[in-house]
């Protein structure tokens, strides 16, 4: 037998490779449920290994195929994504398109082989604190649960090329945050730099990348069927994010630091600060605990939320250190927005934008393909938004060049003149924030040069006759 386990050995703790009882523990941290071990029942336990997401039962099954000592399963822990409920339903054959979840490398035939046995052979355990009670009333099996120790082809990773980009300090924008990750992921497999990750797994990483979403509604999450969680699951992630809620066996939660932090609820903070003093730029949380987490082996990815008032609406800005831009960053944005609104509601104000900085944005060669797969089904909108720095009417009259610039609300903010393109662009570009937006004036300003070289009308947004 080759070295086991073959995939994420960094995250799995083995106590005897040749055992035969896996421990699936969910959210809750892996050296958690080991402490609680006695040294004999390690003895009888191959892993311990957590699932945090549906996708992790492929990595599990191939594990599983080349390892024939496992007979016995026991699942426990917190589930905060719903992977375990999934592996529940998994093993009782209640999950529609499958297909969408399992690589089709792992033949159809195996993955009912690995269901027949281990629907038959786990245990599902409420309390933890079980679990040697569970492993030693745990019968030795003779046989293998397979016949066959199988190393299935990895499964299909993309080839990507590394475009030459800025290297740092990416922007985006749109209205809807799943609009918005289309475009993420997009940018992340085009510029990311290919790199290995500290999980022994290549990444493509981008650093600085800013999101910027300007309309989603927190109480009516836009969620499209491309996705891959809807409402139901995102009802039941928020929690973690929006309220001081701990879970036995997690040492903390996004919410729990925001909302109390060593008895400080740092979110009410912000809040009768901005009701005494709109004008207050110490309106901050912070997740990260110098003395805790500095050196800690897990550590929170979010970092700091910092609120600020303008044109009488709560704008919040969100520092990420590190963000898995595919798993992660979805419900991240709709977490994140969901504590603006409870600050602006606080504070009796409306929402602005919400902006998010990704460090490390970065999408994990697991990944590769799906999201490439997404962003081709269901292109990023080619469209230019309204842009927040104004808009432009451009005219040929009296042998120039005419260009009024205008606010989003109408109002006429100044004009320009020139004899050809790059006169004018040398006025305005400065007022021009979005590169659609740039484009669009760009091609404008061509042809109303090439009108008024030719003698030809120029109206705008109109094809020239030549």
């Amino acid at each position: 037998m080759q070295k086991w386990p073959k995939y994420y050995e960094s995250q799995i703790i083995v106590p005897n490779p040749k055992a035969q009882i896996g421990i699936i523990c969910g959210w809750t941290k892996r050296h958690e449920i080991e402490s609680l071990i006695t040294k004999e029942n390690l003895e009888r336990t191959v892993a311990i290994g957590q699932l945090y997401s549906k996708e992790g039962i492929n990595y599990l099954i191939r594990n599983f195929y080349l390892n024939k000592n496992i007979t016995k399963l026991i699942i426990c822990g917190k589930d905060l994504s719903g992977s375990l409920k999934f592996f529940k339903e998994f093993l009782n054959n209640d999950i529609q398109d499958l297909k969408k979840i399992i690589h089709p490398e792992i033949p159809t035939k195996n993955i009912d082989e690995f269901r027949k046995f281990f629907k038959k052979n786990s245990v599902i355990l409420d309390n933890v604190a079980d679990i040697n009670k569970e492993i030693l009333q745990t019968k030795k099996l003779s046989a293998s649960w397979t016949d066959n120790e199988i190393d299935f082809p990895e499964a299909e990773i993309r080839e990507t090329n590394d475009f030459p980009s800025e290297k740092i300090s990416f922007r985006l924008e749109d209205k809807k945050i799943c609009d918005l990750w289309l475009k993420v992921l997009d940018r992340v497999i085009k510029f990311g730099q290919t790199k290995m990750s500290k999980y022994s797994e290549q990444q493509r990483e981008l650093i600085n990348l800013t999101t910027v979403i300007s309309d989603e509604d927190p109480d009516d999450p836009y969620i499209p069927e491309y996705m891959y969680f809807n409402k139901k699951d995102l009802k039941e992630y928020l929690p973690q994010m929006t309220t001081s809620k701990t879970y036995e066996g997690v040492q903390y939660t996004y919410g729990s630091r925001l909302f109390d932090f060593k008895g400080i609820n740092q979110i009410d903070n912000i809040i009768e600060r901005l009701k005494k003093n709109m004008q207050s730029r110490r309106a901050i949380a912070f997740t990260w605990d110098v003395v805790d987490d500095i050196n800690a082996k897990s550590a929170p990815c979010l970092d700091l939320v910092n609120a600020i008032v303008q044109d009488n609406k709560l704008f919040l800005t969100c520092y990420i250190r590190s963000n898995d831009m595919y798993r992660a960053w979805p419900q991240n944005a709709f977490g994140l927005r969901q504590i603006q609104k409870i600050i602006a509601d606080g504070v009796g104000i409306k929402m602005g934008k919400l902006c998010i900085v990704s460090n490390s944005a970065h999408i994990y060669e697991r990944d590769f393909l799906k999201a490439a797969e997404v962003v081709e089904q269901h292109k990023p909108k080619i469209e230019c938004l309204h842009d927040p720095r104004g808009n432009f009417q451009i005219e040929v009259k009296d042998k120039k060049i005419l260009v009024k610039h205008f606010s989003p609300e109408g109002q006429v903010l100044q004009e320009f003149e020139g004899q050809g393109a790059t006169e004018i662009m040398d006025q305005i570009y400065t007022f021009i924030s979005d590169v659609s937006h740039a484009l669009d004036v760009g091609r404008e300003l061509a042809k109303a040069e090439l009108a008024l070289v030719n003698k030809l009308d120029y109206n705008q947004d109109n094809d020239l006759k030549l």
